[in-house]
């Protein structure tokens, strides 16, 4: 089940994370609402209301999506340390860093739907 977290569950609170507290009363996965980014400008931490957690190892450590809005927008925090990744196809770059830092991620980044972001 994906996980979701704001800016402030992942800079300050560290364990918080978004959720809907009848989100187990049925039988779907319920997700918080995501509009597409237009990318009409460069997005910054500021513009994301909702992150879609990749991993997290614990020590300040995780990677990040972009959800609210959804764009291919991406956030590596390696303790206090903070790299983000803008831009369609930037996906091999996020993979590239990753493998560098040595931070485990699944094979897929983030969500498959991210590829339709490519067709605008």
């Amino acid at each position: 089940m994906p996980l979701f977290k704001t800016s402030q569950d992942i800079f300050k609170s560290y364990s918080e994370e978004v959720y809907n507290s009848n989100m187990y009363d049925k039988p779907w996965v319920d997700l918080p609402p995501n509009p597409l980014w237009d990318y009409s400008r460069e997005l910054q931490i500021e513009d994301v209301d909702i992150w879609e957690v990749i991993t997290e190892i614990g020590g300040g450590t995780g990677v990040y999506a972009s959800w609210m809005p959804y764009a291919e927008f991406y956030m590596i925090r390696n303790k206090h340390v903070v790299e983000t990744f803008y831009g369609k196809f930037i996906q091999p770059q996020v993979r590239k860093r990753l493998d560098e830092l040595n931070i485990p991620y699944p094979k897929h980044l983030p969500e498959p739907n991210y590829e339709l972001l490519s067709k605008l």
